[in-house]
């Protein structure tokens, strides 16, 4: 079996190790009430800024439960998975958790803005990171993500523009503007 077959096989029993039971507890005839999809077309390392330097390609997709904690908040968790071309021009796969607060001010009619995080482990470094960065071909990783969004009337979609920063942890660290939408079931 490829690396690639591999890696799907194992991004799909991720999810559905992590999605069955949480489906088996809530509505069982959708997987999750909200799904998001995001792109970046470009990258820049943050360390030395010289701008939006990489041709990342990346999609971004992740299915998710929305909690309301007030009139103005929620928070969506969920899990996700990505695609993108690496610093080293290497095309890279992610899975992992996504937890994100989204603001929405009674005041301002249909906008609002958004911050959250995303964790997991990315395939596509391997003999790229020091081995201590490792686990077998496999990195744990993690970004930062923030921006603003804004629900179109009279339906269940946001769209959403923002950025993604991931911190400098022994590497440089990177920024990756983005736009997506999100829609609720």
């Amino acid at each position: 079996m490829t690396k690639p077959k591999k890696l799907s096989l194992m991004v799909i029993s991720l999810f559905i190790l992590v999605t069955g039971p949480v489906a088996a507890q809530s509505r069982p005839e959708v997987a999750c009430d909200q799904i998001s999809m995001e792109i970046f077309p470009r990258t820049g390392h943050f360390k030395g800024f010289s701008g939006l330097d990489v041709q990342s390609n990346g999609l971004y997709l992740s299915c998710g439960y929305s909690f309301s904690v007030s009139r103005d908040v929620e928070v969506v968790a969920g899990v996700s998975a990505m695609t993108f071309v690496n610093s080293f021009d290497v095309q890279s796969y992610s899975a992992g958790a996504s937890l994100e607060v989204r603001y929405r001010p009674g005041i301002v009619e249909n906008a609002g803005l958004y911050a959250g995080v995303d964790i997991g482990i990315v395939y596509g470094y391997d003999g790229l990171l020091p081995p201590s960065r490792m686990i077998g071909p496999l990195t744990p990783a993690g970004n930062f993500k923030g921006g603003v969004l804004y629900d179109i009337p009279n339906t269940s979609a946001t769209l959403f523009a923002g950025v993604r920063f991931v911190p400098p942890v022994g590497v440089t660290g990177i920024v990756a503007p983005g736009i997506g939408m999100s829609y609720e079931f």
